[in-house]
């Protein structure tokens, strides 16, 4: 079975996607392909962005690139329009060599990307506003404004905006992580059958 795992920031999606680990799952994390599609599409990245995206020795500053892309929405088009067909090519890759596991994709624009599609059921992960800042802002240290200007960003991030064709489900992560770990096993048990 594969399931793709998915959710806004901080709604707790690797916390879900670990414990489905423990489980036996293997996890497949699109941002790591993001990661290797970047190396592999280095020049193209370089072509459309500019060499002021490098260090010294020509290698592409994640942090540098970041800056351009995400102030403006038509240049982070561009970089998804060079990576994500990477990221997809790489992803059913791992799914071959994966094959006769149980798999989860942790991707928080699995639709975006059309990766639902390889899926057999959808996992939602949901937190609060409120929960999602907290862990915002004690996680990754963010300030305030940059941490509700990222939520912003992923707006669009909706369950209910989907057309599903696989069976899709939602897990609250708003309370304590034993009840997430129940909700967890349970569904684990159901989807991995």
């Amino acid at each position: 079975m594969i399931v793709g795992i998915t959710g806004k920031y901080c709604s707790g999606k690797n916390t879900v996607c670990n414990l489905f680990i423990d489980r036996g799952w293997e996890e497949i994390d699109v941002d790591l392909l993001g990661h290797e599609a970047l190396k592999i599409k280095a020049a193209e990245v370089i072509a459309a962005f500019g060499k002021d995206i490098t260090d010294a020795s020509g290698e592409i500053v994640r942090r540098k690139l970041g800056e351009k892309v995400f102030s403006s929405k038509k240049s982070l088009r561009i970089l998804e329009g060079i990576l994500h067909p990477e990221m997809v090519i790489l992803c059913r890759e791992r799914i071959k060599v994966l094959d006769g596991h149980n798999i989860i994709i942790n991707a928080a624009i699995l639709h975006r990307m059309g990766l639902n599609k390889l899926c057999g059921a959808v996992i939602w992960v949901k937190a609060s506003f409120a929960k999602r800042l907290k862990r915002s802002l004690s996680r990754d240290k963010h300030s305030v404004f940059h941490s509700i200007k990222r939520m912003f960003t992923q707006k669009e991030l909706d369950a209910k905006y989907w057309l599903e064709d696989v069976d899709s489900y939602t897990i609250w992560n708003n309370s304590s992580i034993a009840e997430l770990e129940a909700e967890v096993t349970r569904l684990a048990s159901v989807l991995g059958d």
